[in-house]
């Protein structure tokens, strides 16, 4: 796999009644087989600020955390933990745990590797 871009966004309101400026897209677009993908990643943006506390205390994520925002690294993260995704351009995760567990135990090899080419 080789990555093309990797973002992150807060949503915002793009009309007064709707509640977008509630939730995080994560992007990233990779190239498979000379085939390039673009999968977005949608969750609720307190996950992220609830998260990044305890993220900055694990060895592994507080070199990242101090070059990446968790928005813009968390569809690449989730695409290493979960191939399944890599069949998808879409993914909203609404429970805390689920998000919590892309982050858990990374592949550190994969993502350092696939971090790198940003550096």
């Amino acid at each position: 796999m080789l990555i093309h871009h990797i973002d992150g966004i807060e949503l915002e309101k793009e009309k007064p009644n709707t509640s977008e400026d509630f939730f995080n897209r994560s992007e990233a677009t990779y190239e498979i087989n000379g085939v390039r993908h673009t999968f977005h990643l949608l969750y609720v943006r307190y996950f992220e600020e609830k998260l990044e506390d305890e993220l900055t205390q694990h060895d592994f994520w507080k070199q990242y955390l101090q070059k990446y925002k968790i928005r813009e690294i968390a569809a690449l993260t989730a695409l290493s933990k979960n191939e399944s995704y890599m069949k998808r351009k879409r993914v909203y995760i609404n429970e805390y745990e689920d998000f919590k567990s892309l982050f858990m135990n990374p592949d550190e090899k994969t993502l350092t590797t696939l971090l790198k080419s940003f550096e």
